[in-house]
């Protein structure tokens, strides 16, 4: 009970031992007349404590919270606990973590593309190439490839419903619910493929904004490269596994092999020798372009130079070549090949990841938005009425990071 300095409570009485007194028996004024000469808090105070006078609580509640002392004690405590069990943990329990986690990941991709789901073969192909990929993490080493597990994915991103190879995932999962979408697909896709994008040792943040913009499509942004994009499984590299290795080539060679028009290939600094765009996609476009499915390739050199407010390296396209023979592949310039360059490139492919992962951050509000705005329309429909509003000045370079590249669409 609530006391007041000079030891009076609020209904008139004097201190608890007459509340001691009645509960032990003394009968209770009327509710009527105790309002009447204590007020509503009297009563409201009586009515509590004939509801809480039976209560029996397990734990007596601390009369006060905790003191700092002993919360800093606790969050040691468990960040000791958590550190101790982080190195207790061996290589092969954080490859399986890793992989559990790539895995959600994976299926949580796969799901917001609706009809893969139901296409024949594909989640039965899925499932045996998650089985082989954890097989290669749990041996340390390759093992042999389910090539028929492959085959089933590949198919099921290239059924017509879907058109993985084709189409930027994040345009599909904006539009697979609306109207006349199969109709949309088949157009987006034919468009798409003439303004093919490619890459070489400096990731694919720049050549994602560049293939939005200009509504074409580049393997990492399509819905077969975006789902497995970044995914590991707890491996060291894509090449440390046989089975993740082939996936991987076929999703590059049916990517290439559906490109018509010019294709625009990004490079930092040149060409280099062992890179998969020397190696296969080159090739796949050599003989489209041989067949005339393909106009040629427009090979953009770009260069590398410190940010002065000292953010992410800036990438500037700084030379272009067109090119559809493999003389003249061969003397596009090269890019360095000593350690130095290899470390720097290794700090803009990082650089680069973050970027695009900022880009895919980007098209899931927009996607959000869209959803919103959809919902309210269903929802509200003819009532919804819009008023004129004053439009703030454009904030997004203060509040929005900067593009990968200096000048590149989506720029401040």
């Amino acid at each position: 009970m609530r006391t007041h300095r000079h030891g009076t409570d609020r209904d008139g009485t004097h201190g608890p031992d007459t509340d001691r007194a009645r509960r032990a028996g003394a009968p209770a004024p009327p509710l009527l007349a105790l309002q009447r000469s204590a007020g509503n808090a009297a009563v409201s105070r009586l009515v509590a404590d004939a509801r809480t006078e039976d209560v029996v609580q397990r734990s007596p509640e601390p009369s006060r919270p905790p003191s700092r002392t002993s919360q800093k004690s606790g969050d040691s405590q468990e960040t000791e606990s958590s550190q101790e069990s982080a190195h207790s943990m061996t290589a092969v329990d954080r490859r399986k973590i890793k992989f559990a986690q790539d895995k959600a990941e994976l299926l949580g991709r796969v799901g917001r593309i609706e009809v893969l789901k139901n296409v024949p073969g594909f989640m039965s192909g899925l499932d045996a190439f998650l089985d082989n990929i954890e097989a290669d993490m749990k041996a340390g080493q390759p093992t042999a490839v389910d090539g028929a597990a492959i085959d089933r994915i590949i198919d099921g991103f290239h059924d017509p419903r879907v058109q993985g190879h084709r189409v930027q995932y994040s345009w599909f999962v904006r539009q697979q619910g609306k109207e006349g979408f199969q109709g949309a697909l088949d157009r987006v896709a034919a468009g798409s493929t003439e303004h093919g994008h490619l890459w070489s040792k400096m990731n694919s943040a720049i050549p994602t904004e560049d293939a939005s913009v200009g509504h074409g499509v580049v393997l990492e942004a399509s819905i077969q490269g975006r789902i497995f994009d970044g995914l590991l499984f707890g491996l060291p590299t894509w090449s440390a596994s046989d089975a993740l290795a082939a996936l991987w080539k076929r999703l590059s060679t049916t990517y290439v092999q559906a490109l018509t028009g010019t294709v625009t290939a990004h490079a930092l600094d040149g060409t280099v020798g062992s890179s998969v765009l020397s190696t296969l996609e080159w090739p796949e476009l050599r003989a489209s372009i041989a067949d005339n499915r393909v106009d040629g390739l427009s090979f953009v050199v770009y260069r590398s130079r410190e940010d002065p407010s000292g953010g992410p390296m800036i990438l500037e396209p700084v030379e272009t070549f067109q090119v559809r023979t493999q003389d003249e592949f061969d003397n596009l310039p090269e890019a360095p090949a000593d350690q130095s360059w290899r470390d720097g490139q290794r700090v803009i492919d990082q650089q680069q990841r973050a970027a695009l992962a900022d880009i895919h951050s980007r098209e899931d509000e927009i996607l959000a938005l869209d959803e919103f705005v959809s919902d309210l329309f269903r929802r509200h429909g003819r009532d919804l009425r819009f008023r004129d509003t004053r439009t703030p000045p454009n904030t997004r370079s203060q509040s929005a990071r900067e593009s990968p590249r200096s000048g590149s669409p989506g720029g401040a």
